[in-house]
């Protein structure tokens, strides 16, 4: 458990591109002068379902281990932000936080007075549409960009030619096509978040 305020996210793609923004915006994330910790729940799996579960299953035990000090939940929406978001609530209410109904645009911040911490939930992208961390990325993307409308397109045509990813990814298959056409094609998120394409 760390002795600092810790941020959890679902993967390793997840974990570097918001490492990359906070220190963009100005953000301390260097290991050795951080003010807060951001771990991935899973680090042995990218981006899958269980690693969705994993970190749904972590909320109760890792705000009763927190040790008073603030916690903090990134989650996709994936498909449906209702449901994911009552999957959240649940072990929130078991910790005896009562949160509210539907997820609010600026995210979800309460006491837990039982364990004398706070907890913070943020759902990707927004926090109110379905979507993951590569729809909130497509909103980083420069306006008029002239490369994203082809990739869009491209993935539409390959979905049609043979589709061999589920309907919820599109968005990452468009940003990945996108990334494939950069200055240096590839590159993983927070690096390309380094190198400004985002």
């Amino acid at each position: 458990m760390s002795s600092l305020p810790t941020l959890y996210v679902e993967g390793k793609s997840d974990l570097h591109a918001i490492a990359t923004l906070l220190q963009r915006h100005g953000i301390d994330t260097n290991k050795s002068t951080r003010q807060f910790v951001i771990q991935s729940t899973r680090d042995d799996v990218e981006k899958s379902t269980e690693s969705v579960e994993a970190l749904l299953a972590s909320i109760p035990e890792s705000v009763r281990r927190s040790n008073g000090l603030p916690i903090g939940f990134v989650l996709d929406a994936d498909s449906d932000v209702q449901k994911r978001w009552s999957d959240v609530c649940r072990r929130l209410i078991s910790l005896g936080v009562t949160p509210p109904d539907d997820p609010k645009s600026g995210g979800f911040i309460a006491g837990v007075p039982r364990f004398r911490t706070r907890v913070g939930v943020w759902l990707m992208p927004n926090n109110l549409d379905t979507g993951m961390l590569e729809n909130f990325l497509r909103g980083l993307i420069a306006e008029g960009d002239k490369l994203i409308p082809i990739a869009e397109e491209a993935t539409t045509k390959a979905i049609a030619a043979d589709r061999r990813f589920p309907l919820p990814h599109e968005p990452k298959a468009i940003i990945h096509t996108w990334l494939a056409w950069q200055e240096k094609p590839g590159l993983p998120f927070g690096t390309a978040i380094t190198a400004r394409y985002f």
